[in-house]
């Protein structure tokens, strides 16, 4: 009877609050102890609104606004876990996507809590493009499963699959991010219906081989952290494989900004594991819009854990519920 957790990737834009830290001790003073590692103050972590600087195309609010945005995310999401383990609700299995992948990889003990987020200071403060050559941006598109990507892109070049973010409940369509350069996705959007493409200058491109400059960058950091095998295991967005070693685990942290990420190989790579019920844990939760092969129950307000009790239990995959 497999209990999951999965941890969505991207950025945190809106604030979770402080009511959460208020009734656990043990989420506040976390997200204190990465205001300390930091240097962000914990409310600013807790409070502060970043969507209007998110879709502003003001490339000035990087690197600050992903770097506390991604540090949001990754705190606010560990600290939800240790509130569970405080209670005695512990994964057999662990997976996420692009960011997500990284917070499943420290709380399987993979990746070291604090060199996380020294990971995340030193790839925000990159540039967010090599001198000279012409920026990247990224854009959230709903794509028809009638129309497929090929033919949404319908040949547009300089565009790149980023992201599949996953399938909505209706059957029928999926959300996807694509990156590429600036121009390219204008041109995409410029073709399609006013509003369908939300192309993001603000912080670059994502997940693509254009990102093969960031990947260079940051290889010299990457290469001096500590990487242990994961206590448990961990399913990265970049293929359904089970990561059960120190060097998978590696391996795919380097891949990551150069390779297309999909929740649906996070998924698969669960349901391989049997899993009974995912909790979803972070900031926001999509629970309600995507469908799941598998139960799945979100961890983010306070109504939510009210009702965890059942829904583990129902779910029959802790035998206690501390």
């Amino acid at each position: 009877m497999t209990l999951a957790f999965t941890f969505g990737g991207g950025m945190a834009m809106d604030a979770p609050g402080t009511a959460l830290c208020d009734r656990f001790p043990i989420l506040g003073d976390w997200m204190r102890q990465v205001a300390d590692w930091t240097g962000i103050a914990a409310d600013r972590l807790l409070t502060e609104d970043f969507t209007a600087a998110f879709y502003s195309g003001d490339v000035s609010v990087q690197p600050d606004l992903r770097f506390v945005a991604e540090v949001r995310q990754a705190a606010y999401s560990i600290g939800l876990a240790d509130v569970l383990a405080d209670r005695g609700i512990l994964p057999d299995v662990i997976g996420g996507s692009s960011l997500g992948f990284m917070i499943g990889a420290t709380l399987a003990g993979a990746i070291d809590r604090r060199e996380l987020f020294g990971y995340l200071r030193a790839s925000t403060e990159l540039p967010l493009h090599p001198e000279g050559e012409a920026p990247r941006a990224v854009a959230i598109c709903v794509v028809a499963h009638e129309l497929g990507l090929e033919g949404y892109l319908d040949g547009q070049p300089g565009v790149h699959l980023a992201c599949e973010v996953g399938q909505f409940i209706d059957g029928a369509h999926g959300m996807y991010m694509f990156t590429g350069y600036v121009d390219a996705l204008q041109s995409l959007a410029a073709r399609k219906a006013p509003g369908e493409v939300n192309v993001v200058t603000a912080l670059g491109g994502a997940h693509s081989p254009l990102q093969q400059f960031h990947h260079d960058l940051m290889a010299p950091h990457v290469a001096a952290m500590t990487f242990t095998d994961p206590r448990i295991p961990v399913i990265s967005g970049l293929s359904d494989r089970t990561l059960t070693t120190a060097a998978e685990i590696r391996t795919d942290l380097e891949r990551n900004s150069t390779t297309s990420t999909a929740m649906y190989h996070v998924l698969r790579g669960l349901a391989r594991h049997e899993t009974r019920l995912a909790l979803v844990l972070g900031v926001s939760s999509a629970t309600d819009l995507f469908a799941f092969p598998f139960p799945v129950y979100p961890v983010v307000t306070a109504e939510d854990f009210d009702g965890l009790g059942a829904a583990v239990y129902d779910a029959g995959v802790m035998p206690t519920f501390g």
